[in-house]
């Protein structure tokens, strides 16, 4: 901890990603799919259950062995599986390089990255980031991958070393929300 957060520091805190977890307790609205099975229940391959016929329920889900034993109509019910993409927004802009006695808070911000790059890649999702100063942004694409997550933590170390208290940049804090316009227009 400190002035500037450093890449080794960075890729350590995979092992730190124990203690948490990023997943909300909300039904999954996506019409995504992926390993995670959501609250949404519907045509997906893991059998949940089987039950008595609602009106609302999809006539295609009928189970019509079970509907002509039972006299009654049955449906099976699945659950889907759903990914969980993660597109991380990490702010390194000079109104972030100020802090306590422990720690800066464009450290804090680059170490809460890290920790949820490295649990969104141990839980088998993909993750991305926007990285952003007060002058640049990059873009790092959403993938699966170990590289995907040292790129993005490469990425925070380097633009926080750019981070200076005698900087000749001006805080320009429109760029937060220039970035989190760019994000809805990006292809998954």
């Amino acid at each position: 901890m400190g002035a500037y957060a450093e890449l080794d520091s960075l890729i350590a805190l995979q092992f730190k990603t124990g203690g948490f977890t990023l997943r909300h307790n909300q039904p999954v609205h996506s019409l995504l799919f992926g390993r995670r099975a959501s609250h949404v229940r519907g045509r997906g391959l893991d059998f949940e259950e089987l039950r008595s016929y609602v009106a609302c329920d999809d006539v295609r889900s009928i189970d019509w062995r079970v509907t002509a034993r039972m006299r009654k109509p049955y449906v099976r019910v699945y659950s889907e599986e759903r990914d969980r993409p993660t597109m991380l927004v990490v702010d390194q802009r000079i109104n972030m390089f100020f802090g306590s006695r422990v720690s800066m808070k464009s450290v804090i911000a680059a170490e809460f990255a890290a920790l949820a790059a490295w649990r969104v890649f141990h839980q088998g999702d993909r993750t991305g980031a926007f990285i952003f100063n007060d002058d640049a942004t990059e873009e790092i694409r959403m993938r699966r991958s170990r590289a995907t997550v040292l790129r993005i933590l490469d990425r925070i170390a380097y633009q926080n070393h750019l981070l200076r208290a005698d900087t000749p940049s001006q805080p320009k804090p429109e760029r937060l929300n220039a970035v989190l316009v760019r994000r809805p227009r990006l292809p998954p």
